[in-house]
């Protein structure tokens, strides 16, 4: 089965994550954002245990391939959605 994009980016933050943090990519909460100017960047915002909050990173994209994953820092979750574990 073919993934699809943002399937594909999910997949490349999170193996991201887990070799920035040390953390299992399954316990990642992750929410994908495209950017609406730069149509080859999308922002994506997770949460994973062991974090102290809300981070985010930019994905770019060339073509169909991942070019590059930047970490932003802290990030905000969309609208209503709170942090995933017990504080």
């Amino acid at each position: 089965m073919l993934e699809t994009q943002a399937e594909r980016i999910k997949t490349a933050v999170a193996d991201w994550v887990s070799n920035a943090y040390q953390i299992a990519t399954g316990d990642l909460v992750a929410y994908l954002f495209a950017d609406e100017d730069e149509t080859e960047r999308y922002v994506v915002v997770y949460a994973a245990p062991g974090l102290s909050g809300w981070q985010a990173v930019e994905v770019w994209l060339a073509g169909d391939a991942i070019e590059a994953i930047n970490s932003l820092g802290e990030g905000a979750p969309p609208e209503g959605v709170v942090w995933p574990w017990p504080e």
